[in-house]
């Protein structure tokens, strides 16, 4: 893993040009005007920009509901074609939370993420959309992610899969990292999880060197962070900063992958280093030429892709046993 903190890599140059046109999507609407509801419909507008022109991945979905004490959630089931070949997730249920700084994205947006991740896979696929801040605090997101996965954990028969697995990107990766972790009494057959929050040391070494993106900012995580947490900047609680989890039994075999060109890099190699401490086999990934995000336009972008089917086939091979 390149994970040297002197080193320099160059961002893929396609990379760049779709973040800084995603970028420029938010900064054409004013200030004043760049409501909640606006950044999410932003969120998902960019979706135009990141769909391949042959359309979206084919797959099959179906619409899901996740019944919850006190409350429902949205969710979406993905299964690989019939003519797809037979791969070592073919019985697995990966359970995915999608990234979006607790605040947007929604089943939509990574809707060609999941399609792309359930074809490499060959996997059962189930996309949750949680709580969201402000409207809904820590942990409200936190405590949507760890219900639904054992809720998921529940249903794993009922959708011909023997094995449950957990993925998430970004503040999803988060969401994730707790599910595993809350859940006990569900034997996890792997984790992976892209680019996850994880920590809140905003003057490490990749938060100072890409504090300013393109993509993910320094100061737009902070922000997240804020419609979180409320005011506090700091948290001493597990639940939100997993990089503080203290395990009392191995976690499961897992895969970080984390882009070089991302304030988050620094904190994903730490959880990485928590999980193995606590001792999962653990494959860490690093996209050397990749920003926060590239899980969204793996469709679209070659170098994306291939980070990310090189993330699906480690997780096959701790689902293998070879992790």
């Amino acid at each position: 893993p390149m994970n040297q903190t002197s080193a320099t890599f160059t961002l893929d140059p396609h990379s760049r040009d779709l973040l800084l046109r995603i970028g420029a999507m938010t900064t054409a609407v004013a200030p004043g005007e760049l409501t909640l509801e606006r950044r999410r419909l932003l969120s998902r507008q960019a979706n135009a920009l990141l769909l391949p022109a042959e359309g979206p991945v084919p797959v099959r979905r179906e619409e899901k509901r996740v019944e919850l004490a006190n409350r429902t959630l949205p969710a979406r089931l993905y299964r690989p074609l019939a003519s797809s070949p037979q791969t070592a997730a073919h019985d697995v249920l990966l359970v995915f939370f999608h990234g979006g700084g607790w605040v947007v994205g929604d089943l939509e947006t990574h809707d060609n993420a999941c399609a792309f991740l359930t074809q490499r896979l060959g996997c059962t696929l189930l996309s949750v959309q949680y709580r969201k801040a402000p409207e809904h605090r820590f942990p409200a997101p936190c405590d949507d992610a760890a219900d639904a996965y054992a809720w998921a954990a529940a249903q794993c028969g009922a959708w011909g899969c023997t094995r449950v697995a957990v993925a998430g990107d970004s503040s999803g990766g988060h969401l994730a990292a707790y599910a595993m972790y809350a859940n006990t009494q569900v034997a996890t057959a792997a984790a992976l999880l892209f680019y996850p929050v994880a920590g809140m040391d905003f003057g490490n070494t990749s938060y100072t060197r890409h504090a300013g993106g393109p993509g993910l900012t320094g100061s737009a995580m902070a922000w997240y962070w804020e419609q979180l947490l409320g005011h506090a900047q700091t948290s001493t609680d597990p639940r939100a900063v997993p990089v503080l989890q203290q395990w009392q039994r191995p976690p499961p075999p897992s895969v970080v992958s984390l882009a070089w060109h991302d304030p988050l890099h620094d904190e994903g190699l730490a959880y990485a280093d928590v999980l193995r401490r606590a001792g999962a086999d653990v494959r860490l990934q690093v996209a050397p030429d990749m920003a926060h995000g590239f899980l969204r336009y793996c469709s679209i972008n070659t170098s994306a892709r291939r980070h990310v089917a090189a993330a699906a086939d480690g997780l096959l091979d701790c689902l293998a046993g070879t992790c």
